[in-house]
């Protein structure tokens, strides 16, 4: 199984159970559960917090988390990405998708636009992303938690990344 941490509306569980994966979203918002959970009922949403995940040790083959680093406090971070660890199996991958500082003129512009949006999300939202970014953005998360990169894209218009990634101690288990 994917699991889909911090999932919304459950759309992309959607789309992972088209692929062929069987995928599970968890959420802390109650009502965006209960949403996903009517739009999807073919699929499993858990309401929860992303730093104590209830499912168990070493059960699944991926972790997605889309957009969802950048907006929570660096602890609640550091403990969403140990719940990761712990819940994916050896050769499991952890895909992150988040803002980057701009690399270029586009995604510069791009940076521009998401900084309008977010700022309109204002408060603590506004104030972590801040700090994400301070911090290196996606790039530097990624460096600095113990990870590997397999597979990277960038979305410049989004001044983003996706990031397939492997934890070191695994990934260096596999070579």
């Amino acid at each position: 199984p994917v699991l889909d941490i911090c999932c919304g509306t459950g759309k992309q569980c959607h789309l992972i159970g088209n692929n062929g994966q069987k995928a599970i979203g968890l959420d802390i918002d109650p009502k965006m559960v209960e949403y996903a959970a009517s739009k999807y009922p073919h699929l499993l949403f858990i309401c929860a917090d992303a730093g104590r995940i209830p499912l168990q040790k070493k059960s699944l083959n991926g972790v997605i988390i889309s957009y969802a680093l950048h907006d929570k406090p660096p602890e609640m971070r550091t403990r969403m990405l140990a719940e990761a660890r712990r819940l994916l199996v050896p050769e499991g991958k952890i895909i992150l998708v988040d803002f980057e500082n701009p690399w270029n003129r586009l995604s510069r512009l791009g940076g521009f636009f998401t900084w309008i949006i977010e700022r309109l999300a204002g408060g603590e939202h506004y104030k972590n992303r801040q700090q994400f970014l301070r911090k290196g953005g996606l790039k530097e998360f990624v460096e600095k938690n113990d990870l590997v990169e397999v597979e990277k894209r960038n979305i410049e218009l989004a001044a983003s990344s996706i990031v397939v990634a492997q934890f070191k101690d695994e990934h260096l288990n596999l070579s």
